[in-house]
């Protein structure tokens, strides 16, 4: 048992960490370990829907912040999120624009139902935190 204890003390902490990465998912889903875009303290942020993705695809926020989601691209777009942030941008034209306020903490997977699925195709998130 000596022996395996170094082996299984770490192996007990590895959900303390994952759940004390800001994800919810409540609020849409785990967004753990995807490559967040640092927008803290903005009060405005701006995500774009360029034919097929979302730049940027992941976008770390401060609770309260209003996120304008744009059409750049020359396809339609919507924007679905997972959860409570919001259910549908309905359909963006081009140049078409979308403002979400975040008011609830913890991560938001978003998909386009046009280009994807909540899993695969143009996806992204935004993690909110307070």
């Amino acid at each position: 048992m000596r022996r395996l204890l170094p082996v299984l003390v770490p192996l007990a902490l590895i959900p303390v960490v994952a759940t004390g990465c800001g994800s919810d998912t409540r609020n849409g889903g785990d967004l753990s370990g995807k490559p967040f875009t640092n927008e803290l303290g903005k009060r405005a942020v701006t995500v774009e829907l360029v034919d097929n993705t979302f730049e940027p695809a992941y976008t770390k926020v401060t609770k309260g912040t209003t996120v304008t989601f744009v059409n750049s691209g020359r396809n339609r777009h919507d924007v679905i999120s997972v959860g409570d942030a919001f259910k549908s941008s309905g359909l963006l034209q081009a140049g078409a624009r979308v403002k979400v306020t975040f008011t609830h903490t913890g991560d938001f997977q978003l998909s386009c139902s046009l280009h994807g699925t909540r899993t695969s195709g143009m996806t992204g998130g935004i993690r909110v935190v307070a």
